[in-house]
């Protein structure tokens, strides 16, 4: 037997030379599953950038990974400041890995909706809150939170239950799969008073149920909003704190007093120059550094996260050496209008 199975390989191998020319440059390589494959002759396959071996190339069913929309993203802690001057708000910042973003809004008296702009003269109708930020957020999250036939084949694969462990988990695992950081969205009001307020909690709504933490700045921490939020036993909103005022004190409207605490305020924000006279020209001085960090760790001490907003931004290396020293004295958050300049920090 195993003579004959060796003479039909000769014959078919003979019977190959013979009909089919030799034209190595031709010849293609086919995918093991191939009904009709002929290997590469020696010498002639090589691996390229965008090759696939599996029937459908690239968008073959194999190769189709849930937690690929965010593969290779390391999360950085880095916060878009000004995001909405980016070409595509929200997902420039995210792609290269920021975890918070911010978005400046104005409220229009005429049809009760929040506008995006730093400030009014670049106002347009299309650049509404909702449609930048709450719409793109949803599908942000919709995309990298997968919940949909596949999910329910493999839903008692772990030990965790599908209507109620594995749901709140599934819910607040943020943009990066596996990590229980959520995305950071600060929201500074621009126009003043309690509509404002109010017409920015109506239209988070649809935020509510994902892991975003929403954080008021700017005229959201004036005492008219803050009197509001601090006295809530239960919130989803909270403020930014002011870094350099953490030991004021405010009446409430419930006629309680309070002050800043990082139940509600998770994060201490305050301007770069406000909070040093270094301007990062040259090395920081030790007495300068020494006034810095401790003006961040007496923060983080009672709880809050740090940020310094308006770094110097030019000339670059002026602004790399303050990023630099920030970094090292630990504050939390690196603040940055040059978003592609700071993932490669």
């Amino acid at each position: 037997m195993l003579g004959l199975l060796q003479g039909l390989i000769c014959v078919s191998l003979a019977h190959s030379a013979v009909s089919v020319p030799a034209q190595p440059a031709q010849l293609a390589w086919l995918p093991p599953s191939h009904p009709h494959q002929r290997p590469a002759p020696r010498g002639e396959y090589r691996m390229e950038p965008g090759y696939s071996p599996y029937p459908g190339g690239k968008d073959a069913p194999e190769l189709r990974m849930p937690s690929g929309f965010s593969r290779n993203i390391p999360e950085r802690r880095i916060h878009s400041h000004n995001d909405y001057w980016r070409d595509v708000p929200v997902y420039t910042a995210l792609s290269h890995g920021a975890l918070s973003i911010e978005a400046d809004v104005w409220l229009n008296p005429k049809d009760d909706k929040l506008y995006v702009s730093h400030n009014v003269a670049s106002l347009t109708r299309a650049r509404t809150f909702s449609r930048l930020y709450i719409d793109q957020l949803v599908d942000v999250l919709s995309r990298a939170n997968v919940h949909d036939e596949e999910t329910a084949f493999f839903d008692k694969t772990d030990y965790w239950t599908m209507a109620n462990e594995r749901e709140e988990r599934r819910l607040w695992t943020s943009f990066y799969e596996g990590n229980l950081t959520p995305i950071q969205l600060l929201v500074d009001l621009k126009t003043r008073g309690n509509e404002t307020y109010h017409t920015v909690l109506r239209e988070l709504e649809p935020l509510r149920s994902r892991p975003v933490l929403v954080l008021l700045t700017g005229n959201g921490i004036n005492l008219d909003v803050r009197s509001q939020v601090a006295p809530q036993m239960s919130r989803d909103v909270f403020l930014d704190a002011p870094l350099l005022r953490l030991d004021e004190t405010w009446q409430g409207m419930d006629g309680g007093h309070y002050g800043w605490n990082s139940t509600l305020a998770p994060m201490a924000s305050a301007s770069f120059a406000s909070a040093t006279s270094w301007d990062g020209r040259k090395a920081i001085s030790a007495a300068q550094e020494t006034t810095l960090s401790q003006l961040l760790r007496t923060a983080q001490g009672r709880g809050f996260k740090t940020r310094l907003w308006s770094t110097p931004r030019w000339p670059t290396h002026v602004r790399d050496r303050v990023w630099r020293t920030l970094y090292d004295l630990g504050t939390d958050w690196l603040d940055a209008d040059d978003i592609e300049a700071a993932a490669a920090f």
